[in-house]
């Protein structure tokens, strides 16, 4: 098995980092405030600035952003949520979790995300609430209008930023533009405090519903007293010091991430049957660089000739429709979505982390234009039609 030279992922931490990780943590231990304290506090600061949202509230994980938030916007259970029927897990699991229902949605296939019209073919009298997904930080042209459009029908939008941290539309940065929105702050992420989530919010009183939800129903810290029917879905003070670090270079990774995507499209206009997903709007956070293939490409084979070559791809986004696992079997309705069937079999995440260089880049590309050859092959092998030989002279046939 040949070593990657370059793998999808690796967090960015430099040793002032570390070092001010190792600070902080030392003082929450020698003060035994490991919980509900300043660093927390801090990284709800500065992510609020950061955002320009009102409110910024920290939990242990972007799935808890969005079930804490789904409580919220729904605190009466039953409704229907509409969610991208190409997105992750959470996304879908999120309504179950929260007492909802989950009805999925086909995307646009140049933005991986549902538009006015994929929504409004989907909504039902039963619905309450959508949820907009930014998929490798791309954002549908189209949010303010889904925005407009939810409000025009007393709907509320979601947006799962997972993806999308520095994302901006219009200057307007995500997680604005509707009722909230939830970040994810897990080790693959743009930036990462090892697990942790954030919710976002210019309303006041979603915001205090989230941090009852987060903190076991509990109006005070510390408290034995539960009015809500919460969970423990809080953020560590060692979480939050990691987080704090990351998010302060924020705009520095975004930099890096934007100059490694220029480099591959620029090289990928010279090579047939891939084609990048590229976001209408230049404030992307390229959390992924996705290329779509042809259909004569084996995604597989793509996959296992590029490791051969010492490119390690990370795992698409996503390699199947939501309606396709087992989990969800018996627990989301089926629906035709033919674009999400379309853009989960027929894609690949290039790698692009902060820790890579123009070189590496190059590289990948290198190894793409070498490993495109066998994928062609092996489809076409798969195809090919099966020969039947006709009777022999002697009229018997031959075996």
């Amino acid at each position: 098995m040949t070593t990657a030279r370059v793998v999808p992922v690796r967090p960015d931490f430099s040793a002032r980092d570390i070092d001010d990780i190792l600070r902080a943590v030392r003082t929450c231990l020698e003060t035994g405030q490991l919980a509900q304290g300043a660093e927390v506090a801090a990284f709800e600061a500065e992510m609020a600035a950061y955002t320009g949202a009102r409110h910024a509230v920290a939990v242990a994980t972007g799935t808890a952003a969005l079930v804490c938030g789904l409580r919220a916007l729904a605190p009466e259970p039953g409704g229907e949520v509409l969610v991208p029927a190409n997105s992750f897990y959470s996304s879908a699991a999120a309504p179950l979790l929260a007492g909802l229902r989950t009805r999925l949605v086909d995307v646009e296939p140049d933005t991986l995300s549902p538009g006015v019209r994929e929504l409004a073919e989907a909504v039902t009298e039963d619905t309450v609430g959508v949820m907009v997904v930014h998929m490798g930080g791309i954002v549908t042209p189209a949010l303010e209008a889904i925005a407009n459009w939810c409000a025009e029908r007393g709907l509320w939008l979601f947006e799962d930023c997972a993806h999308a941290h520095g994302s901006r539309l219009g200057g307007r940065h995500v997680g604005t533009f509707g009722a909230a929105g939830a970040f994810s702050f897990f080790a693959t992420k743009v930036i990462t405090s090892g697990e942790g989530g954030m919710f976002v919010t210019d309303d006041d009183d979603l915001a205090a519903a989230v941090r009852l939800h987060r903190n076991l129903g509990k109006p005070e810290a510390w408290r034995s007293y539960h009015t809500t029917l919460g969970e423990n879905a809080r953020m560590s003070e060692l979480h939050a010091a990691v987080g704090r670090t990351q998010l302060r270079r924020l705009d520095e990774f975004l930099a890096v991430r934007r100059r490694l995507a220029q480099r591959y499209t620029t090289g990928l206009k010279a090579l047939a049957g891939v084609r990048p997903l590229l976001p209408a709007h230049p404030s992307a956070s390229w959390y992924k660089y996705v290329v779509l293939l042809d259909p004569e490409l084996d995604r597989a084979a793509l996959r296992a000739a590029l490791a051969e070559a010492g490119v390690q791809l990370g795992g698409e986004i996503y390699e199947m429709p939501l309606d396709t696992q087992p989990v969800f079997a018996d627990r989301i309705p089926p629906g035709e979505h033919p674009v999400s069937v379309d853009v989960c079999a027929h894609h690949i995440c290039l790698p692009l982390h902060t820790r890579m260089n123009e070189d590496d880049a190059d590289f990948v590309l290198a190894a793409l234009a070498g490993a495109l050859p066998a994928a062609r092959r092996e489809v076409a092998a798969r195809t090919a039609p099966t020969h039947h030989p006709g009777p022999s002279p002697t009229g018997h046939s031959e075996r």
